[in-house]
């Protein structure tokens, strides 16, 4: 299995938790967070609230384990590393979300609709060419 290597470095960096009681504790954690999400409907919880509490608490944990190897840089550089791709996801998702809403409230999708079934497009038809333009517009 590939190790993350942060910042590019070349040495191995490896802390094994697997059979520590850090790395219980992670599982444990991530079960009961997912728990929570699979009872959404009962808990009235939303499923982003438990998943960013136990992630939060598992990189908390990871970090106390690295720092007590004397690996604390590399802790540091891996949390900066997912934040920034954290950070890069989260400025897309609102940005889509954005242009979606924005083109939702002006009923573009409405009037693309009824002009592609007033031109003859069937429902069947319709579904597979918004899946050809979606293919080849998702590497844009």
């Amino acid at each position: 299995m590939g190790r993350w290597r942060p910042g590019g470095h070349t040495e191995d960096i490896n802390v094994d938790l697997t059979a520590h009681w850090a790395g219980f504790a992670a599982v444990i954690i991530f079960v009961l967070g997912y728990a929570l999400v699979v009872t959404e409907e009962f808990t009235s919880l939303r499923k982003s609230k438990p998943m960013i509490l136990a992630s939060g608490i598992i990189w908390t944990i990871i970090g106390i384990q690295y720092a007590g190897s004397g690996l604390g840089h590399a802790a540091e550089e891996a949390v900066e590393h997912f934040l920034i791709e954290f950070a890069e996801l989260f400025l897309f998702l609102l940005t889509a979300m954005t242009y979606v809403n924005a083109m939702t409230e002006r009923r573009i999708f409405d009037a693309l609709r009824s002009w592609l079934v007033h031109h003859g497009f069937s429902y069947r038809r319709l579904f597979w060419v918004t899946g050809i333009i979606s293919f080849f517009l998702s590497p844009i």
